[in-house]
């Protein structure tokens, strides 16, 4: 949910602030894998080999999916 940020007077009226907050929880399992839990929604993450098990899309690929959509 966003909500307006209040302004200063002095600020332009064109100008629009906005905040919005998530908050969830992660769990490092094995390795590299970590699991995220979220609005009700459960993501995981790993990194290829050798560093993890390649079970999941690594951090990055979330980061760049989110961009794109």
């Amino acid at each position: 949910m966003t909500t307006p940020a209040p302004s200063p007077q002095s600020a332009s009226q064109d100008t629009i602030s906005r905040t919005f907050s998530i908050e969830g929880d992660v769990r490092m399992l094995e390795r590299m894998k970590k699991q995220a839990d979220t609005r009700g929604f459960t993501i995981m993450c790993d990194e290829r080999e050798p560093m993890g098990e390649n079970t999941a899309p690594p951090p990055l690929a979330y980061f760049i999916s989110a961009i794109l959509f």
